[in-house]
């Protein structure tokens, strides 16, 4: 999106992020703006330019929006919270209050992660039925944390939003949003709710192990959530890993991505080689978003690459 309009960029702004009101500041007939957008699913990464002083009040946007002043200045406040950025500068925003944004020549780097995919990584974490973390405005818990925020934001925009067969996979976006809210919340400080503690795990019987199991095999396919596991087991999300941990030395996302490692392993067999399948297609509809991953585990499973399979 390029424009010299101030309305055609309001609307654009309005449209892309949530409902706002703006009073501009400077020379209307200099104005620039520039925004790039790429997003699938509940994620996003996007860079925008606005050339005039700016001063919006928006309302809540119910998605967790991290951003990085990449030239300008920028001011956001929401009720007793306060931050002024300028360039280099990260900071994560406050998803749930209205909030009152002061810009002037920015151009801004936007990660983009929803709301509820947070919440619910939060709340798998926690190893509860709810959500335990509420962020406000915030910057990174320390340079090493932002170091290990932009690792995955230049993952997610590489691997996954820049690979057409990476965004086109459900599993690969499921991942990609599970991966970006857990850096989020490693990333930048957040409030726990006092939660009532769950009882102890203790010891689940293997009938419900077997449950949970028989469910991922069968829709191992589609995104899973730990919460989804456990609901078909009949049982909390905590002792679910318990049971995996005790029963079968292992997780049930890493029992989940053995699964889809078979799978993949069947359609690499089944392929006819004359319908042009690709090992990378293949990875990706299993949600393996690296190729090169995907054959390094692929060759420590099976002994031999994925290409030698689909060849012979």
């Amino acid at each position: 999106m390029r424009t010299s309009d101030p309305r055609e960029a309001e609307e654009f702004l309005r449209q892309t992020y949530t409902e706002h009101t703006p009073q501009l500041f400077g020379d209307l007939d200099r104005f620039r703006f520039d925004a790039a957008l790429t997003q699938a699913g509940a994620i996003g990464v996007e860079r925008l330019a606005h050339s005039m002083r700016v001063r919006a009040e928006a309302e809540p946007h119910h998605c967790v929006y991290v951003v990085q002043v990449l030239g300008g200045t920028l001011e956001v406040s929401a009720g007793r919270n306060e931050l002024r950025s300028g360039p280099g500068d990260l900071h994560l925003c406050d998803p749930y209050a209205p909030t009152l944004v002061h810009w002037d020549n920015v151009r801004l780097g936007v990660v983009r992660i929803g709301l509820r995919e947070v919440e619910q990584v939060a709340a798998e974490l926690a190893g509860t039925d709810e959500a335990t973390a509420r962020f406000s405005f915030a910057r990174p818990l320390s340079p090493e944390r932002a170091r290990y925020w932009q690792s995955v934001v230049r993952h997610v925009s590489h691997d996954v939003l820049g690979n057409p067969q990476a965004a086109g996979s459900p599993l690969i976006l499921d991942e990609a949003a599970r991966l970006l809210a857990t850096a989020a919340l490693a990333t930048f400080p957040h409030d726990s709710a006092e939660r009532s503690r769950l009882p102890s795990p203790g010891w689940l019987a293997p009938a419900a192990l077997r449950r949970a199991m028989a469910y991922i095999d069968a829709n191992a396919a589609r995104p899973l959530t730990l919460r989804e596991m456990a609901a078909a087991a009949r049982t909390s999300p905590r002792a679910l890993q318990h049971a995996f941990a005790r029963h079968c030395g292992t997780t049930p996302t890493a029992y989940l991505r053995r699964v889809r490692l078979e799978g993949a392993h069947r359609d690499l067999q089944a392929a006819d080689p004359s319908s042009h399948a690709t090992v990378a297609a293949v990875a990706a509809r299993w949600g393996f978003a690296k190729p090169g991953r995907f054959a390094s585990q692929y060759r420590t499973r099976y002994g031999v690459s994925p290409s030698h399979t689909l060849r012979s």
